[in-house]
């Protein structure tokens, strides 16, 4: 099998390069939104549509905290674009990326929730977790990493007290029965989303 390196897409330091190949592929944050095969074609307009996005006062937060879960985790960031070794078209950007002793890997997701008291990851959440052990099958486990955030008396975003400063932590597996239900469903739905997409821009480059 090909190694996880040399399926890197794009290497994550030049924000455009990385955006203009996420265009192409179905990505995590795509897949996180794959609940319905009936929906395909929404799936599939939303990819297409021109994003504007650059981020919010959430995103900066999410940037913030990153850095520190990762490293109370122990995993080194990635910002590298790496595709499926049995499908180019299928891609991810996991948050951390951690080769083990043995050579296989342990990714992590990080998440800043504002305002929110959760015990774990949602469903889109559940989905897109599922989506990076689809797209890295060296990884056997996720740490799904999170913090909840609350207004100080400065109006800004810090840590909840019953963190005790450090974020919550739990260990994801790929065998994990949610995991496994969440591949069942986004992997059909990917493979006809990739399809169309293909299609789509093939036409979109011969009109350019």
């Amino acid at each position: 099998m090909v190694t996880w390196q040399e399926r890197i897409i794009v290497d994550g330091h030049d924000r455009d390069l990385w955006l203009g190949a996420r265009r192409q592929v179905i990505g995590a944050s795509d897949a996180a939104k794959f609940a319905k095969a009936s929906s395909v074609d929404k799936y599939l307009a939303a990819k297409l549509a021109p994003s504007t996005f650059t981020g919010n006062a959430f995103t900066e937060q999410g940037h913030r905290w990153e850095p520190m879960m990762l490293a109370y985790a122990g995993i080194p960031q990635n910002v590298a674009l790496v595709h499926s070794p049995d499908e180019p078209g299928f891609a991810a950007t996991p948050d951390g990326l951690r080769v083990n002793a043995d050579g296989r890997l342990t990714l992590a997701e990080c998440k800043a929730k504002h305002g929110k008291v959760v015990d774990g990851p949602s469903t889109a959440e559940w989905r897109q977790l599922a989506w990076q052990f689809e797209v890295l099958p060296e990884a056997d486990e996720i740490e799904f990493l999170w913090c909840e955030l609350v207004k100080n008396d400065r109006d800004e975003w810090d840590l909840r007290d019953a963190h005790h400063g450090i974020p919550h932590r739990i260990v994801i597996t790929r065998g994990h029965p949610k995991i496994v239900a969440a591949r069942a469903l986004i992997v059909p739905i990917a493979t006809d989303v990739l399809a169309r997409l293909r299609v789509a821009l093939t036409y979109e480059r011969r009109a350019a």
